[in-house]
């Protein structure tokens, strides 16, 4: 429950937008309360909203106090008081950052501050529009969508991802009771047992004795489909004798999971999905790279929820999670050289250091993962055979740290441009020296914290004109050389300075350095050391790769799960990049932008950016079944895949639990 929601709400904000012919519409909001409550002056109201007030906006029915990116603060022309109707204030707000396009781009949370500086909740309503004729929205699942093409798999087989190979002569009806594993899997039928019972609560498929059918363990000797080299290939032997599973040990882990899918949807639905009896099944992964982001910044999740999240990573065969751990939001990783950006950093809330944003309200909001946290989710994921892939994002989407830090914050910048999100001044600035020591530190923590090979530097969306307010930092361009062609500080070349710094110290590290595609400008990263993420769209991919870079594919048009189902009003999320559907989200092809230059493709991965993820119900509506898509996708062959197959199959995945 976030803090808008209270059972009985004293104050509740009406937000709706009109489209009145101008570039951006405008939004009317009403403040209802108790009939004939009274305010005295001077309250203010403060709400957090996507599409948010440009400066300098002349409001009707309030004055602008402040902003900052989406936290906005009015106040009222005088004390407000109730009529009979309960309605205490109505403010209109004539000009907007841009269009509002769902019902999640207006205020998602808002209190009263009160002259004595206390707080009074206030209920948000979902943004409204004038339209009246809206019609009610379509479930995703159930949507009518194009068919793709391909024949299904196997009708009867409840495994997702679908494997790319099935050869089955024969089913039997109900699956045995139990599945009794040699000893050479035993201790790999220990880990899916676990997991199982995580994510079901009910008895676990695999034995290590008494009755059932056996399973035996075998070296893969002959190659599959996937090429002898194949990391992660399987074969699963059915006879009505027993079960062989022949797979190298980290295949295991994919064959055994596999099994127990199989399994676990002919026990839940016998009439559904059948067991087979004999024939074969190879499988074998089409992506190396299998990941799923998760921003912690946005929306705080516990250590025991992203183990929850890894666990349904497990399930659907990832093998990397890109935990995005830093961001203007919150800083979410403990430091033990800067205590303060957890102490001070991770925290939102009124009279704190960081503003209330995303729906987070007057009360204390955050959090961050302890370094012994830290280390049991890497345990966890590495049990599952995930890589956990940390990224701290520099040199924008720093304000989190730069308001805990104020070393890091050059006096004289009073001014610069403002991020896509309304941030002012939050990249680090490169004219200060206590910003390279920040760089080198933190950055030598993170590679003797995680044990993996990589590490994500960030590097996106830095504004033009970042650092033209700061003196330190424009004088330190000149003196590099930073200029463009007529002269004046070059922020795309500062920033590449300052991952270039990054990237060699991780290099020598011993770790790959990871960034998003805008790490490419300004003289950008050195292809040979670092592998970027084309995120903005699928073509920037092939552009990507025309500088020598190796790419993993997640453009926002296809595999950001925070951009909207649909355009219906109704349905949550962003859509700067479009809409996507599940089945869009199914059918994209990740290979086809690449397809001149395939051994650039390290692989495939979903982001999950959680501005208008407000709790786990949404996160659910939104993630699912796309992720799943994702899963299919990073592993099926797609002359195997079809979306009519998958839309049944996809019910057999397990949500995040809502507690």
């Amino acid at each position: 429950m976030t803090l808008c929601e209270n059972k009985k709400p004293e104050l509740v904000l009406h937000s709706k937008w009109l489209d009145d012919g101008s570039k951006t519409g405008r939004i009317e909001l009403r403040l209802t309360g108790k009939p004939h409550g009274f305010y005295p002056a001077p309250v203010r109201m403060a709400f957090t909203t996507l599409v948010r007030i440009p400066p300098q906006t002349r409001l009707v029915g309030a004055d602008y106090v402040a902003r900052t990116a989406n936290y906005h603060e009015l106040a009222p022309l005088g004390p407000l008081e109730a009529g009979a109707d309960g309605l205490l204030w109505q403010v209109t707000l004539p000009e907007l950052s841009h269009r509002p396009h769902h019902c999640t781009d207006g205020p998602s949370s808002a209190f009263l501050i009160l002259p004595d500086h206390g707080v009074v909740d206030i209920t948000c309503l979902p943004l409204e529009r004038a339209s009246a004729d809206e019609p009610p929205a379509a479930s995703p699942s159930t949507a009518a969508e194009p068919a793709l093409p391909g024949e299904m798999v196997s009708p009867t087989l409840g495994l997702l991802p679908m494997a790319n190979r099935v050869d089955v002569c024969r089913w039997r009806q109900q699956a045995p009771e139990r599945l009794i594993l040699s000893k050479p899997l035993r201790p790999t039928g220990a880990i899916v047992n676990a997991l199982y019972e995580r994510l079901f609560a009910t008895e676990p498929p695999f034995g290590d004795g008494g009755q059932g059918l056996s399973v035996s363990h075998a070296p893969l000797q002959q190659p599959t489909g996937g090429g002898e080299d194949e990391k992660g290939s399987f074969r699963l032997r059915f006879s009505p004798q027993g079960i062989a599973v022949e797979a190298d040990p980290e295949a295991a882990l994919h064959a055994l999971i596999a099994l127990a899918q199989i399994w676990h949807a002919n026990h839940q639905e016998p009439g559904l999905w059948a067991f087979p009896e004999e024939g074969m099944i190879e499988d074998w992964p089409l992506q190396d790279w299998r990941g799923m982001h998760l921003d912690v910044s946005r929306q705080f999740y516990k250590a025991g929820t992203v183990k929850a999240f890894l666990d349904r990573l497990a399930w659907h065969r990832f093998n990397r999670f890109h935990w995005h751990l830093t961001d203007d939001e919150g800083w979410r990783l403990q430091s033990r050289t800067y205590p303060h950006l957890t102490e001070l950093g991770a925290w939102r809330g009124h009279g704190l250091l960081l503003y209330p944003q995303h729906g987070s309200g007057a009360h204390r909001y955050g959090g961050f993962y302890h370094l012994d946290e830290v280390r049991d989710i890497l345990r966890h994921a590495g049990s599952l055979g995930i890589d956990v892939v940390p990224e701290i994002d520099v040199p924008g989407h720093c304000h989190a740290a730069m308001m805990a830090l104020p070393e890091l914050v050059d006096p004289s910048a009073l001014r610069g441009g403002a991020s896509v999100q309304g941030y002012v001044n939050n990249a680090l600035n490169p004219g200060l020296g206590a910003t390279w020591l920040f760089l080198e530190t933190i950055f030598g923590e993170v590679a003797d914290l995680f044990p993996g090979p990589f590490v994500h530097i960030g590097g996106d969306e830095v504004a033009d004109g970042a650092w033209s307010g700061s003196r330190a930092a424009n004088s330190w361009a000149r003196a590099k050389g930073y200029l463009t062609a007529d002269g004046h500080p070059d922020s795309m070349k500062m920033q590449a300075a300052m991952l270039r710094f990054v990237s060699d110290r991780l290099v020598a590290a011993g770790k790959v350095p990871l960034a998003w595609e805008e790490a490419a400008k300004g003289g950008g990263l050195d292809p040979q050391q670092a592998i970027l993420m084309a995120w903005t769209s699928a073509s920037s991919a092939h552009q990507l790769t025309q500088l020598g870079y190796r790419v993993i594919m997640c453009p926002g048009e296809a595999y950001y799960l925070d951009m909207a189902q649909s355009d219906n009003w109704q349905e949550p999320g962003l859509s700067w990049a479009g809409t996507s559907s599940p089945a869009s989200t199914y059918g994209f092809d990740p290979v086809g932008p690449v397809a001149d230059c395939p051994d650039k493709l390290v692989g495939i991965e979903g982001c999950i950016w959680s501005e208008n993820l407000t709790g786990l119900q949404r996160f659910n509506h939104m993630v699912f079944p796309r992720l799943s898509a994702i899963a299919e996708s990073a592993w099926t062959k797609p002359e195997n895949k079809d979306w009519a197959s998958f839309e049944r199959r996809q019910g057999l995945m397990p949500r995040m639990p809502l507690s």
